[in-house]
């Protein structure tokens, strides 16, 4: 055990300080704590830290409100005040950012709530009692929570529901929940790398964002934070208002292309995963959306519209393919809409974006605090030739 002093954040919101030369990581920790740190993991030049105990508090320290968050690895910056967690992901993003060239304004979004508002989650079941909770801190073994502060009600009540069914595939390994702001809540199995139904509990729920009902599948993607949602729909269609020939690339289920589809003249929306696609149409005939074409398959070897204007993207953690890259360039879009849940490979995809002749440069960023409490972003980048 060593002891050591707080200096500064690194990311993904770790504590940093120094011991005999070498970086130590410390998650859970506030700059200005002195603390007590066990060794978990030690490298060449840093060594991975666990908390064991502060000594003493660092200014910007708070009384912890989760009874759960030393062994639960679900949250990371507990420990600090909410607007304290809003300027700390923001100066991350801001240093992201620059790593990639990317010079940027950050205008963060707070969530209306800083608990309970979490509708989308994926429960771990513990092989042995068969109890659900999360995955405790780098670590396989399951913290059981039932008094998360994340949660929404709803999903407690879905997570009570599978601990009271009597019959669950013995092999269920973890269960995706889904539940729509109006108190539905779904659930899908995970057995192996498939999803199985469980007996009792709808796969699907329906959702509205303001723009008609979405059926949404807890196997699929689909947003967690309904209320940030709302207000990511909000500037997306401020940011598309005049466009006419969009093409919205990873559009899932269609939680944005319904919105889109109220102010495009025309829509055609490119999704990989087939179920997804089909729930996408069975959206847009639901809500009577004449103009809008789904098409299934990897929009890498997908051609996009000719007479297009607006792009909208929302990738994977893994950001665009340069292949993606070079067909949007190549395209007729004077925009681009980005909207990314990770700030690294958005970075690059910008600085990427940018390096073309006659490519897109960045006009504005927000980010969106989808999940408070973690160190998690949602970023809407626009940008114009």
């Amino acid at each position: 055990m060593i002891s050591l002093l707080i200096e500064k954040y690194a990311p993904p919101g770790n504590g940093l300080g120094f011991y005999q030369d070498k970086a130590v990581f410390v998650p859970q920790t506030v700059v200005g704590d002195e603390v007590l740190v066990t060794v978990e993991k030690e490298k060449k030049r840093y060594i991975i830290g666990r908390l064991e105990e502060v000594v003493k508090p660092g200014s910007k320290r708070r009384q912890l409100p989760c009874s759960h968050y030393a062994e639960c690895g679900g949250c990371d910056l507990l420990q600090l005040s909410y607007s304290d967690q809003l300027e700390l992901k923001k100066e991350m993003l801001v240093q992201v950012l620059a790593g990639a060239g990317i010079q940027a304004a950050v205008n963060m979004v707070a969530a209306p709530s800083e608990f309970y508002y979490r509708h989308r989650v994926l429960f771990r079941r513990d092989r042995q009692s068969g109890e659900f909770g999360f995955l405790r801190r780098r670590s396989h073994q399951v913290a059981v929570v039932p008094d998360c502060l994340i949660l929404a009600q709803v999903m407690k009540s879905l997570l009570a529901k599978l601990t009271a069914l009597p019959m669950l595939p013995k092999k269920m390994t973890a269960c995706y929940g889904l539940a729509s702001a109006a108190g539905n809540f779904a659930a899908a199995a995970e057995i192996g790398r498939k999803y199985q139904a469980i007996p009792g509990i709808s796969e699907t729920v329906s959702e509205n964002y303001g723009f008609g009902d979405l059926e949404l599948a807890a196997s699929g993607f689909a947003q967690a934070n309904p209320a940030i949602t709302r207000l990511m729909i909000s500037e997306l269609m401020k940011n598309c208002v005049d466009a006419c020939e969009v093409a919205e690339l990873y559009g899932g289920s269609g939680t944005f292309s319904l919105p889109l589809a109220t102010i495009a003249g025309n829509l055609t929306v490119y999704e990989s995963d087939p179920a997804a696609a089909s729930r996408g149409r069975r959206n847009a005939a639901r809500n009577g959306l004449e103009n809008v074409r789904m098409v299934s398959g990897r929009v890498e070897k997908k051609s996009l519209p000719k007479a297009l204007d607006t792009l909208v993207v929302d990738p994977p953690r893994s950001g665009l393919q340069p292949v993606i890259i070079e067909k949007m360039v190549k395209s007729r879009a004077s925009r681009l809409i980005y909207i990314s849940c990770n700030p690294a490979t958005l970075a690059r995809d910008l600085a990427r974006l940018e390096a073309f002749d006659n490519g897109f440069v960045l006009d504005s960023l927000k980010a969106y605090d989808m999940y408070a409490g973690t160190t998690h972003l949602e970023v809407m980048a626009v940008l114009k030739r």
